[in-house]
């Protein structure tokens, strides 16, 4: 895989498991942006895969939603709040 693809997989991965944590935590785009200080044109790129997901918001968004790094861009929920972790799973194996 080249540099460009693995980057572009990225990307939908991050959106994905974006898209699945704010269903899981019930919340428009809008709300889920908002409470991270993110406008929500961009984060609406982030979680349609259009864009990747800058450090700088993926750490307000872990702040702002008790999120990890390691779930947002490796997808490893072990270290989620135990009820986000489990409506995750669950929605992860669905979609």
């Amino acid at each position: 895989m080249s540099r460009k693809q693995a980057t572009e997989s990225l990307k939908l991965e991050v959106g994905r498991r974006l898209r699945v944590t704010r269903l899981a935590l019930g919340l428009q785009q809008n709300e889920f942006a908002k409470r991270a200080d993110i406008a929500a044109n961009t984060y609406s790129m982030y979680e349609s895969g259009d864009r990747l997901l800058t450090v700088e918001s993926a750490l307000a968004l872990c702040s702002a939603h008790s999120l990890t790094m390691d779930w947002l861009f490796r997808g490893i929920p072990g270290d989620l709040p135990h009820k986000l972790g489990n409506a995750v799973i669950a929605l992860m194996d669905v979609q």
